[in-house]
């Protein structure tokens, strides 16, 4: 099955289970791009699909994919239904450049038979992951603090929703099986393993006999998951963490402590969301099973979508990671780290587009759209200076987009 504009296959499927590789028919519903997802129990072996020795990938990072009430007031049409497609419509071509892009989605899609509402317990119309596969989304992160908001009920339907919208996901699961999977994704003769955890919940936690629903980290289990993704031979190692405390953006000492986790056992790349505001960048140096010799934690990527508004919280960015593999060497390699500097637009006037991701980019052109007046451009390139001196503040430097 294929998801036609980035061509990413995801027909060749292996659960892990029991020491067992099981082919399982694809449960993306939708079609899906050019990726494959294996979820494999043995090492993964690639065939060279690119003509020559070196093959890159681009993978691209979003921050937290939220939806408060007024962001579903805005969506919601005459008829009753809703669409968010306005909100991605002048970031879609950012979101659709990487060859995979994956975002946080935090909130959950029980249905309306419970009321549909943000924060505290976030219930999302269905049109909300229909908005995020139109935009240029591939993979969602599903493990964070208000995975259980809707109760486990909730939790499932939501997985449920994501896998019809024809996205790839981990972070929950629908049993044991899904659970003990290894998400690993093929483009470009490339392959991606990719781990989600968060640190806890708000408190609802899937009940004993359903702990395999939701990953939450501890040191034994994101180590020992680690070291077993490792051993599926990826080319790249992907842990995506919920963590951190809320409008901080530098890590704090448990954060860093999950990171060793993580990093201590072979991950290649490590990415951090929760705080809601935009955290450093940084390099690090890995341990001798990482594929690569220079690993990069992003601490947090900020909020990409939600009602925020307040300074520091309606800024994100998207995080472009680009590695070559060269297959006569089989080495691995960092190519580049770039990030693209976004802003939330929010107008009062129901006349106006509201709530729309745009490249905080624009604060440099005088011909911005009719919509966006004086004030807000002036809170852009706040959050767009803001942006670019905490990415660097450990001296990453990653290469500013457009």
């Amino acid at each position: 099955m294929l998801l036609k504009h980035k061509n990413i296959d995801f027909s060749n499927i292996f659960h892990y289970f029991g020491g067992i590789s099981l082919f399982f028919l694809a449960f993306f519903l939708a079609e899906l791009k050019d990726v494959t997802p294996v979820f494999a129990s043995a090492p993964v072996n690639i065939a060279q699909t690119n003509p020559d020795s070196v093959s890159v990938i681009t993978l691209g990072f979003a921050g937290d994919l939220m939806c408060h009430t007024p962001q579903m007031s805005n969506a919601k049409k005459s008829d009753g239904s809703y669409d968010f497609n306005p909100t991605f419509s002048e970031i879609k071509s950012a979101l659709s450049a990487p060859d995979i892009m994956i975002g946080n989605l935090e909130l959950t899609m029980a249905g309306p038979k419970k009321p549909y509402g943000g924060y505290p317990a976030f219930n999302s119309p269905d049109e909300y992951i229909t908005a995020i596969t139109n935009s240029g989304f591939d993979f969602v992160v599903t493990s964070n603090n208000h995975s259980m908001d809707t109760g486990e009920e909730g939790l499932q339907r939501t997985l449920q929703k994501v896998r019809q919208a024809g996205l790839g996901s981990t972070g929950t699961f629908d049993s044991q099986r899904d659970h003990d999977s290894i998400r690993i994704l093929v483009k470009n003769g490339i392959s991606i393993a990719i781990l989600n955890y968060t640190y806890g919940t708000n408190g609802a936690y899937p009940s004993a006999a359903h702990k395999y629903m939701l990953n939450v980290a501890d040191s034994t289990s994101v180590g020992s998951e680690v070291r077993r993704a490792r051993s599926l031979n990826p080319d790249i190692l992907v842990v995506i963490y919920h963590w951190g405390i809320e409008n901080i953006a530098e890590p704090t000492a448990k954060q860093d402590s999950m990171f060793h986790w993580a990093a201590d056992n072979g991950a290649d790349l490590i990415i951090g969301a929760h705080p809601h505001v935009v955290g450093p960048i940084d390099y690090f140096k890995t341990k001798k099973n990482a594929s690569l010799d220079s690993g990069i934690v992003a601490w947090s990527l900020g909020n990409f979508i939600s009602n925020q508004y307040w300074r520091y919280t309606d800024a994100g960015l998207i995080l472009n990671v680009t590695i070559e593999k060269n297959f006569t060497t089989g080495k691995k390699s960092l190519k580049k780290t770039g990030f693209i500097p976004t802003w939330v637009y929010r107008a009062y006037d129901p006349a106006l587009k509201q709530h729309v991701v745009v490249p905080a980019s624009w604060c440099g052109t005088d011909s911005l759209p009719q919509w966006m007046n004086a004030e807000s451009k002036t809170r852009m390139c706040e959050a767009f200076d803001d942006t670019k001196k905490m990415v660097s503040k450990y001296g990453a430097n990653p290469d500013l987009q457009h």
